[in-house]
């Protein structure tokens, strides 16, 4: 019974979906817009993706987000910004495949860890592409990543047994390590999340052109 419930489950989700485009306005170069079109892709939804510069926004584009930010997603009419916001709706109101731990406890490790992951991972990425002398920026970023490779030495993912917002988070700055001449082979279980997480069939999917070039450059 409880299989017949979940795949009635997931036919009705597929159906409504179908009935309605998700509209993503995304910067092909950012990793905020990155992992939420990660979740999108995740979650097999219809989107009209449209790529914009975050230095030469539109004026219509004002208008439905004031703040400007991207990523922004309208679905059935409301309009969404700040990637972690937008990912936790999407897998709240299209749940198959669910995206976060199924017990409240972890759940709220998972929510800790997007916490922490944008506030200390993010901006360490942003500085070292920002800056013109990076040898500090390297620095404080490499002992980031020594941090991590020791964590994830003891387990698959980055909450407990379950792919969840929290990997969706790390992927798209692990993604853009090479092209800021990090090997990541010099950790060696951060290497193999890695590898885990771009293998995901979704993953691919989610990568803009710029994106994709990111790593045909080494």
């Amino acid at each position: 019974m409880a299989r017949l419930f979940c795949c009635f489950l997931f036919l009705f989700q597929n159906l409504e979906a179908l009935s309605h485009m998700v509209t993503l306005y995304s910067d092909p170069q950012c990793p905020n817009s990155h992992r939420t079109r990660i979740v999108l892709a995740e979650k097999d939804l219809p989107i009209e993706t449209i790529e914009l510069d975050p230095e030469e926004l539109p004026e219509y584009f004002k208008e439905i987000n004031p703040y400007g930010s991207l990523p922004t997603v309208i679905d059935r009419e409301t309009v969404f910004f700040e990637s972690s916001v937008i990912n936790e709706y999407l897998d709240e109101r299209y749940p198959h495949p669910p995206l976060k731990p199924g017990s409240p406890a972890t759940r709220a490790q998972m929510r800790l860890a997007v916490l922490r992951i944008e506030a200390e991972l993010y901006p360490l990425y942003f500085n070292l592409i920002r800056v013109k002398k990076k040898s500090e920026p390297m620095r404080k970023l490499r002992a980031y990543l020594d941090v991590l490779n020791q964590y994830l030495g003891k387990q698959e993912f980055f909450i407990g047994e379950q792919y969840t917002l929290a990997d969706i988070s790390m992927a798209p700055i692990l993604w853009r390590m090479s092209s800021n001449n990090i090997d990541l082979n010099k950790w060696p279980s951060l290497k193999g999340y890695a590898d885990n997480l771009f293998e995901r069939p979704a993953f691919a999917r989610a990568l803009s052109e710029y994106e994709e070039m990111l790593q045909d450059a080494f």
